[in-house]
Formats: structure tokens, sequence, C-alpha cells
């Protein structure tokens, strides 16, 4: 078999050629960073695949599986930003807020506040990481709409095309203020399971919260659904609130307002959650530039829908 004895001597000559980046790496590597990711494949490979997906509890409004999903979502993105922070320090950072706010803004708005907390990172460099995070969450629901209602997203696109605007420029000025030079960042650990836990818990309870409120207001509810359940998730009422949209249930207007209200009340959240778990320094700069974005997106939505 000449070709696969070629290609068997390929692969050792590259194996070889290697060895000295892999003598490196490895000498890179500690004990708590092999075991956190030990434990970060037992919650997402072991774990998950077992638990039910289907509806428990209060009208059917928790799913194990979707829950857990959350637990591993937060806990890959804090093992995602160790590594980046560790092999390009602060840039790392701004690298996670960006990844993760495709996957999700709030789940990585608590993983960079605990960096802040743990001192992996500084106060600047997080806070400019969780406002480039809701930056791209604002993209992500313009994407969403265009999928399922034009309609409604040429009713929101200026609001949260300046909104992102402002939410640039802040995480530009935040992470120019980095580049000027403050104290070493120090690695913690690698993967906390509580946090995690503890947001799962909180999503668990603004699910049941939600479906109350819709229960008891019915359609005529959209707005205080939109804003309950903005407390997590915005992606689920920007979807629900287009779909009903193009189905003609609701106006393309009043779809446009829910997913403003939603999107307003998960920023004001996840301020909030900057502000308790990172500190006061990182909790004021993203208090600010959420603000400047809340009051931008608001000037422009009573030009451009009142």
């Amino acid at each position: 078999e000449p070709v696969v004895a070629a290609a068997g001597g390929v692969l050792v000559a590259i194996l070889l050629a290697l060895k000295p980046l892999t003598q490196h790496l490895a000498k890179t590597i500690d004990a708590k960073e092999i075991e956190a990711a030990l434990r970060f494949l037992a919650i997402s490979v072991i774990v998950l695949p077992i638990l039910p997906n289907e509806g428990f509890g209060p009208y059917g409004a928790l799913n194990p599986r979707h829950i857990w999903q959350l637990v591993v979502l937060i806990s890959g993105l804090s093992f995602l930003g160790y590594w980046l922070t560790k092999f390009f320090g602060a840039r790392g950072v701004l690298l996670t807020g960006f990844v993760g706010g495709l996957a999700s803004s709030t789940a990585t708005t608590l993983s960079l506040s605990r960096l802040v907390k743990n001192g992996t990172t500084s106060a600047r460099a997080g806070a400019a990481g969780i406002v480039a995070a809701n930056v791209v969450m604002m993209a992500r629901v313009a994407v969403l709409l265009s999928a399922v209602s034009m309609s409604v997203l040429y009713t929101v696109w200026p609001v949260l095309l300046v909104g992102a605007v402002v939410g640039l420029a802040a995480a530009a000025l935040f992470w120019r203020g980095e580049a000027s030079g403050e104290a070493p960042m120090q690695l913690g650990n690698p993967m906390e399971l509580q946090p995690a836990l503890f947001f799962a818990a909180l999503l668990a309870v603004v699910a049941v919260a939600s479906h109350f409120a819709k229960d008891v207001f019915g359609d005529l509810g959209v707005y205080a659904v939109a804003f309950v359940t903005g407390f997590g998730d915005v992606d689920s009422i920007s979807l629900t609130a287009a779909s009903q949209a193009k189905a003609g249930a609701l106006k393309p207007e009043a779809a446009g307002l829910a997913v403003l209200i939603a999107a307003a009340s998960n920023v004001v959240v996840k301020a909030a959650l900057a502000r308790w778990i990172a500190g006061t320094k990182a909790g004021r700069l993203v208090i600010a530039a959420f603000a400047g974005v809340l009051a931008s997106g608001a000037a422009t939505a009573l030009i451009f829908l009142f």
C-alpha cells in the first residue's frame, strides 16, 4: 500500500515538525485548566444529551434541556474568554464580546462581568466587551426581523442603527482608555458553574413570568409580555412579534415597538448585572454607555414611530 505508507510518512514528519510547538503548549497548560476543560466536557457531552426536551412546571415553560443549554453556553463563554485573554491579553476580552454577542449578549455580559470581578480582565476592557456584545445583539435582532418580516424591520431599523453607533463609540472609547495602560491582568478560574446555574435559574423564573403575563393580558398584553420577556431574552419576542405582524395579527408598528421595549428592558437588566457582578468601576462605564444607547434610541423612536 504505497499511498498509505506515503501518507503515514508525511504525517509522522508533520508531527515531528510540530513537536516544539506541542511541547510549548503543554508547558503553558496547568492542572486547573485541564480540570476546567474536563468539567466543561462533562456538562456539555454527558449531562446535556440525557436531559428531557419537553416542558414542565407552570404553563409547561420549564424545559430542562433548554435551561441546561444556557448553563453550557454561559460556561463555554467564560471558558472562551479565559483562553482568549490568556493568549491575546485585553484584546481577548473584546473578541469575547463580539463573538459571544452572536450567541447571547446576556450570557456574555454575565461571563465578562465575572472576568472583571475575579481579576482576569480590567474594568475598561470588560466594559468594552460587554458593550460590544450588546451592539452585536442589535445587529442580530435586525437579521432575525429581516428573515421573518421586513415591514417590522423597516419600522425599527433607525432605532437599532442609532443605538448600535452610540454603543460602538462607547466601546471604542473604553478600549482606547484600556490601551493607555492599566494594572496587569491576572488569570482567574477558567470556568465557574455557580454563576451559570444562577443565571439559568433566573431565566427559568422569567420564562414562567412571561407566560403568566401573556395569560393575564392576552393579545393586548404584547407590550407587557415584551417587557417581561426582555429581562432574559430578546430573540424570542422579536420572532414572535414579527411572525404576528406577518400574519396580520399585529400591526408592524406595534410589533416593532414590542421589540424595542424588550431590547430596552434587556439592556437595563444587563446594566444592573454588570454593576452588581463586575463592581463599581466597570458597572458605571456600562451604565453610562447603555444610558446613551437608550437615550439616543428613544429620541430616534419618537421621530420615526410617533
